[in-house]
């Protein structure tokens, strides 16, 4: 190949790969690096999942559909999923970052699909008619950082440990609208072969964890140049 090239990976998960046939050959006189340009997609990203959907309620069970809420789309959701007669009242407290629930009948958070993590509540019941703050913050961000990791790179480390971390950013926009990171000062990494026949991309939250796009189109562009 030549000094520099640009290669483009789209999908509708948050791994993303592609075969080079033929490989792509790197000169064995020269050292590439490898950088993350672009960054296209819509942030879909649930705060509220299968692991963690379930409200539990004077053994009535609520399950809230896959989505990204705020305290109060919570609330207005469960207010209309419940039987008539259970009242419910579910509130942020903006001074503190934790929740205030009150409930007419019990609640049951120690389920570990319960959506009490969210709210910051820690496992437990709640008695009915009482009101409750939770004793943690509330966890309606879910992610707080997306990392693209590239099987080919080197060079990357988080807290002491190697990684193939090639970029790093928070969303910037609200759920629904469309994420376009274009990095102001490319970071690259130098790339840890000489000939390139499989490509693999990693979209992960600050855990580690693959994010969930709920079938968004995820489209990366990168840039490889020799030094």
């Amino acid at each position: 190949m030549g000094d520099s090239l640009t290669l483009t990976l789209t999908g509708t998960t948050s791994v993303l790969e592609t075969q080079f046939y033929p490989p792509i050959e790197l000169s064995s006189s020269k050292n590439y690096v490898l950088g993350l340009i672009e960054l296209l997609t819509f942030n879909s990203i649930p705060n509220i999942d299968v692991d963690h959907n379930k409200f539990y309620v004077d053994e009535e069970i609520i399950t809230l559909p896959t989505g990204s809420y705020e305290i109060e789309d919570i609330e207005k959701y469960l207010q209309e999923a419940i039987p008539k007669g259970i009242e419910l009242s579910i509130k942020p407290n903006t001074n503190t970052l934790t929740c205030e629930i009150e409930c007419s009948h019990p609640i049951d958070f120690q389920p570990n699909d319960s959506i009490a993590s969210v709210l910051g509540f820690t496992k437990r019941i709640i008695p009915a008619n009482t009101f409750q703050r939770s004793n943690l913050p509330v966890a309606i961000l879910k992610v707080n950082a997306l990392r693209v990791e590239c099987s080919i790179t080197t060079g990357a480390y988080i807290n002491g440990q190697k990684v193939h971390t090639i970029h790093e950013f928070f969303p910037a926009v609200p759920p629904g609208y469309k994420i376009i990171e274009i990095p102001t000062q490319v970071i690259y990494l130098p790339i840890s072969v000489k000939s390139i026949d499989h490509l693999e991309l990693r979209i992960v939250d600050q855990d580690g964890a693959l994010v969930n796009f709920r079938g968004e189109i995820i489209t990366v562009r990168l840039h490889i140049k020799s030094l």
